[in-house]
């Protein structure tokens, strides 16, 4: 009997070094071990190739346990039982039910030995240096699995074959938004990812889907530089707004010419030459309002333009687009962002809000912490301010003194200017302002 009891510790002992071998592998991060693999480590260069390719490896252990766990049985349910039940025979209240008494305490033991030493600690083991434990085994799990090739096809094919004949159709997993979303919660939560990491690669995920409509300065708060002003104006409009580079137009922003960059303009002027704003326009590119924001940025990547004309679907422009207006809605805003953020957001003594009609939708959002569903989002995704969130929810313009409620938000239109919305008061729901619910700036 005490053969079979070294056997089956060696069995399960076995099988402990299978299970660590197997989340070793799978826990290893590829970069640390092809970091070892360029110093001319063999078992590190085993252990990438073993990740890279883990069909054959992972198709391997789990023979090899499968094999541990029919064998541990043979040998337990022979000679170690029948040695138990003759034990208990001697007893003669437990005489009638040595055989089930002995079988079931077998497999107890068993059970408990193979779960601890064979599966839970080693796989803590395999977790917790799982470079190490990779590069240690990469040997022999490497000679293992080239043994076991032929068996490993026989059972794929076998597997396929039967697959196929059920009619089952097979899917490879993809990894969603939402999941990596998770796991970076996951990360901030175990203090792995910093706060600020988790915003910036959030902000990613949802850049790809803002469209240029939901970034460009809209065509109402754009200064432009016009053809038909005297000098003394365009030069006056350049010395309040202090921007770097000037739409210039024809009349009206209908009839955008180009672009000229405020250092052509002092170049021209220094040189004390016969000023003519229409020699010194650039070419201004034009992008599609429902263009996504990442198509933008690549049509920024291949051309010198920093700005470029946002146009309807009749070729009307709507407003300018940025490189900083892409860039701002990856990184966030900075200090002089926040500045005007807060400047569009008022709190009133009764608890209401003054909010600037042209502030961003996606800011305002943020401000007060409100989450969309994907079905909300999809009814707003052509919506840039919250004066155009007003005008969706009405489908109409508003007259002043109007009101609309928002998942539990009142708004109330303060003042138009002409058919614009400027200035909405907002009332919390509620539950937020029994809270004393507070916006972020």
């Amino acid at each position: 009997m005490a053969t079979e009891i070294l056997i089956i510790l060696l069995l399960i002992i076995l099988n402990g070094i299978l299970s660590a071998s197997e989340i070793a592998i799978v826990s290893s991060r590829k970069a640390r071990l092809q970091a070892e693999s360029d110093k001319n480590n063999k078992s590190a260069e085993l252990a990438l190739d073993l990740k890279s390719n883990p069909n054959n490896f992972l198709s391997t252990v789990q023979i090899g346990i499968t094999l541990i766990g029919i064998l541990t049985g043979f040998f337990s349910g022979g000679s170690i039982s029948t040695y138990l039940a003759t034990v208990l025979n001697e007893i003669p209240l437990l005489a009638p039910y040595s055989a089930q008494i002995s079988v079931a305490l077998v497999v107890l033991v068993i059970t408990y030995f193979s779960l601890v030493i064979g599966e839970l600690v080693p796989k803590r083991i395999g977790m917790a240096i799982p470079e190490t434990y990779a590069m240690l085994i990469a040997y022999p799990m490497t000679l293992l699995s080239k043994i076991m090739k032929p068996f490993v096809w026989l059972l794929s094919a076998s597997t396929d074959f039967i697959v196929k004949l059920l009619n089952i159709k097979t899917s490879k997993n993809t990894v969603t938004e939402e999941e990596i979303k998770a796991l970076m919660d996951e990360g901030v939560d175990s203090g792995i990812i910093e706060d600020y990491e988790h915003d910036m690669i959030d902000r990613m995920l949802t850049f790809g889907d803002k469209k240029a409509i939901n970034l460009m300065t809209h065509r109402s708060d754009i200064t432009y530089l016009d053809l038909e002003n005297t000098f003394e104006e365009n030069r006056a409009l350049i010395l309040e707004n202090e921007h770097t580079e000037y739409p210039v137009c024809d009349g009206n922003f209908d009839n955008i010419k180009g672009v000229v960059h405020v250092k052509t303009l002092l170049k021209q002027y220094l040189t004390k030459d016969e000023f003519n704003l229409e020699k010194l326009i650039q070419p201004i590119p034009f992008v599609n309002e429902n263009s996504y924001a990442y198509s933008v940025m690549e049509m920024f990547r291949n051309s010198t333009a920093l700005q470029a004309v946002v146009i309807d679907e009749y070729g009307t422009p709507q407003g300018i687009i940025t490189l900083k207006d892409l860039v701002s809605g990856i990184v966030g805003g900075n200090e002089t962002t926040k500045q005007t953020t807060n400047s569009n957001i008022r709190r009133r003594e009764d608890g209401t809000f003054i909010i600037d009609g042209r502030y961003q939708l996606d800011d305002f959002f943020v401000s007060f912490n409100i989450s969309l569903s994907d079905s909300e989002q999809e009814q707003i995704r052509n919506v840039t301010t919250v004066a155009g969130l007003v005008f969706l929810l009405l489908d109409r313009v508003p007259v002043e003194g109007e009101t609309i409620n928002y998942r539990g938000y009142k708004f109330e239109v303060l003042d138009m200017d002409g058919n614009r919305i400027d200035k909405v008061c907002m009332t919390l729901p509620p539950e937020d302002a029994d809270d004393n619910k507070e916006f972020t700036d």
